[in-house]
Parts: structure tokens; sequence; C-alpha cells
């Protein structure tokens, strides 16, 4: 018997396939030499790109899936684990492959969403690229949200997040009640010239109040951090949200 644990699986043939072609392509225009699949459920993406790499290994922590994947699926190597306990680049380098030659997909389930992409946007060794998520959180994160939370922040360093399709409910079993949508995440050619440790610094004490001005979440953390930054004038009636990288990096380099 199929254990859900909050999974909404895809059905619909045409998504599948588009998926497949998309995973297919980049694996080669990146030349890739490995291939990993997050909570793969039942197979349906699966079966699709099981050819595509020698090495791919599928990642999941139901126990039920494992025993029927060989059932199911010719090729590759099923790991029972959850992701977010598993050393994903120690594996890799224990089998000679290189994790900035690794392809990861997958299907992500909702209420572990964010999780996985907190643990995994700090990776930049990693090629990232096709997720299923939310459509509430892709339009959140991708690179040209108007409004900039926590997590896009984050992604964004790294990454060029692209929203690439809506999904309808209907393309899922059983079906959520919230819209889903197709994500590419890939690592940027050239690193921002902003300090990391000053970047989650900032992040850390602004993000929280994000609804307000950095003028009024100065006046709030200077109470009660030693922590702080020299905000410019012509900043501090701008929130969080709508700053950009440029206006960012001047914030980070006055530091206090």
């Amino acid at each position: 018997m199929w254990t859900y644990l909050w999974q909404n699986f895809l059905i619909d043939t045409k998504i599948r396939s588009y998926i497949a072609d998309k995973i297919s392509a980049l694996y080669k225009e990146l030349w890739c030499e490995a291939l990993i699949e997050i909570w793969p459920g039942k197979w349906s993406i699966t079966k699709l790109i099981q050819t595509i790499s020698p090495h791919f290994f599928m990642i999941d922590k139901d126990p039920t899936f494992r025993d029927n994947w060989q059932l199911n699926i010719e090729y590759g190597e099923f790991i029972l684990s959850d992701v977010l306990d598993l050393d994903v680049e120690m594996m890799l380098k224990e089998k000679k492959l290189n994790p900035e030659k690794t392809l990861v997909v997958g299907n992500l389930p909702y209420y572990i969403t964010s999780p996985i992409l907190r643990k995994f946007f700090g990776w930049k060794n990693f090629v990232w690229w096709l997720f299923m998520v939310q459509d509430e959180v892709g339009q959140k994160i991708k690179s040209d949200a108007k409004k900039k939370s926590y997590l896009r922040w984050l992604l964004n360093y790294w990454c060029t997040v692209t929203y690439l399709k809506w999904v309808p409910a209907k393309c899922f079993k059983p079906a959520p009640k919230v819209k889903s949508c197709l994500i590419e995440l890939r690592i940027k050619d050239e690193e921002l010239k902003i300090n990391w440790e000053k970047f989650i610094e900032f992040l850390e004490l602004f993000a929280p109040f994000s609804r307000k001005t950095l003028w009024a979440i100065q006046k709030m953390i200077q109470k009660k951090s030693e922590i702080s930054f020299k905000i410019p004038s012509a900043l501090l009636s701008k929130r969080l949200e709508s700053l950009s990288w440029d206006e960012l990096t001047v914030i980070l380099a006055h530091k206090a």
C-alpha cells in the first residue's frame, strides 16, 4: 500500500513529458554526470528520466516506495533517507562523482518545500534546476518578483529563479487545494559582490519586520542588537521587499 506523506502525485501525461524533456535537455546542455530526483513518489517522472544519466539516484524517506521501486524502475539507485538529513554532497563524493556536475530535480511536497530549498540554496556547487512547487511560492521567489521575501533573497543570492509554467490542480491525484507551478533554478555565472556573512546578518535582523520601513526597523533593532547597519538617508523610507541588489550592496557596505 502506498503512503502519501502529504504528496500530490502528478498524473498528467503532457506535463510529465514536458518535465522529462526539460530535464534531458538541461542534463546534456550542462554536461552533467549525475542526476538526483527528490521524492520520486509513484515514478511518474522517474520512468521517463531513468536512462538519462549513468548515475541516477532517487531519494525518498517512504519505505513503501523503496519496496516497490525495483518493480517499476530498471535503472538507478534508490536511497531511503529524509533528504533534509542526508549529506548529498558527501554521498556523491564517496561515489567519486562531482557535485558541480549534478542535476537535482523534484516534485516537492508543499509542506516541506521551504525547508528543502533553505537547505539546498547554499549549495552553489550543485547544478540546480527543475522543481514543482506551490504557485504562490513560485511567484514570490522568482528573480523578477516585485516583493522580495526572505527565501527569495536567499535563493537569488546564488541562483537565477525562473517561473516556467503554471500547472492546474487537475494534473495531480489527489488534486491539491492550491495552484502549482514549475520553477527553474540556475547557478549564476558570476557571484554577487556582496559579503555573504553581512548579507545573512542583515536579513536576520530586518526580514522579520519586512512590512515596516528600514527607518522603523533600524530604530527597533538598535535597542535589541549590537549589530547595526548605517542606512543611507535616501533608502530609509524603503521596505526590504522593494530593495534592489545595488541598494542592498550600498547598505551592506556601510555596516556600522
